[in-house]
């Protein structure tokens, strides 16, 4: 994965710490390390969920979880319409999970202050979920992810919460140089390449989005992969423009992107980011 240090730095400490655990195991020696609960905070399109589903690798090759799995769950999944139906669906999304990783996206959702009279349908399934992560801590990692102050502001709601989900794995933001390198992986995935003007300019735009405070809004690695999508559909319409139907594009014209290209695709990405009416 591409940037990501710190992230990655407190992932090798947790396989070191779980391997040296198995190690002392084998020796006779005491040891507490086991399947733990994680904190995901940070931005959107910063690899939270390729992260929990690596560690749910790490525990299922160490032998501590049965497939480390990932099941992917949202307020959506756990909250039901009237009480008592909640409890009933956390169960079952847990359930599922067993011998694996619970990826909770945006937990914070599950404590909604804006309701009148408090939020009695996600706190029920936050009781639940609390309550299976201690009862089957043994074949279950649960992570809850989401933004870091929504996040703090989750965990200071319940004194259960933070006991059980003390690791927190903080994501940072991505340079611009990490997402032209993402943007470059992508491309190649795709049998696409830039040319060297289009490099550039792919790079001045990714200065300006985070110069500007807005790559969080645009989703962070997800904003380098849509830019190559968009802009190799924009390829190709143009190529259409040009050829019609009558004339074939050389192989280099097929999968090279070019300025115009990725200008276009990031106005349209950019865009959305704008206010209505500016």
């Amino acid at each position: 994965m591409i940037g990501l240090e710190p992230v990655k730095r407190q992932v090798r400490t947790l396989v070191a710490q779980l391997r040296m655990a198995t190690v002392r195991r084998e020796q006779g020696l005491p040891t507490t390390a086991g399947p733990q609960h994680f904190v995901f905070a940070g931005p959107p399109g910063t690899g939270k969920t390729t992260v929990a589903r690596i560690i749910g690798d790490v525990f299922a090759g160490l032998g501590m979880l049965e497939s480390g799995g990932l099941v992917e769950a949202s307020r959506v999944d756990l909250v039901g319409e009237h009480l008592g139906s909640s409890a009933v669906k956390t169960k079952a999304v847990i359930d599922s999970a067993l011998g694996g990783v619970l990826f909770v996206d945006e937990a914070y959702a599950l404590h909604n202050t804006g309701y009148s009279g408090g939020d009695a349908f996600g706190k029920e399934a936050l009781q639940v979920l609390l309550k299976r992560a201690e009862d089957d801590r043994d074949r279950l990692v649960v992570v809850l992810a989401g933004y870091p102050d929504e996040m703090a502001a989750l965990l200071s709601t319940n004194p259960g919460l933070a006991s059980r989900f003390s690791t927190r794995i903080d994501f940072p933001s991505y340079s611009a140089d990490e997402l032209l390198r993402i943007a470059h992986g992508v491309l190649e995935a795709q049998g696409d390449v830039v040319d060297e003007d289009a490099a550039a300019v792919l790079h001045s735009h990714f200065l300006s989005v985070v110069r500007d405070g807005l790559v969080d809004r645009l989703g962070n690695g997800r904003l380098a992969r849509e830019l190559c999508r968009k802009a190799a559909s924009c390829r190709d319409l143009r190529l259409y423009d040009t050829h019609g139907g009558h004339a074939t594009p050389s192989r280099e014209d097929l999968v090279t992107v070019r300025v115009a290209d990725v200008n276009t695709a990031f106005e349209e990405l950019r865009s959305a980011c704008d206010p209505p009416g500016r």
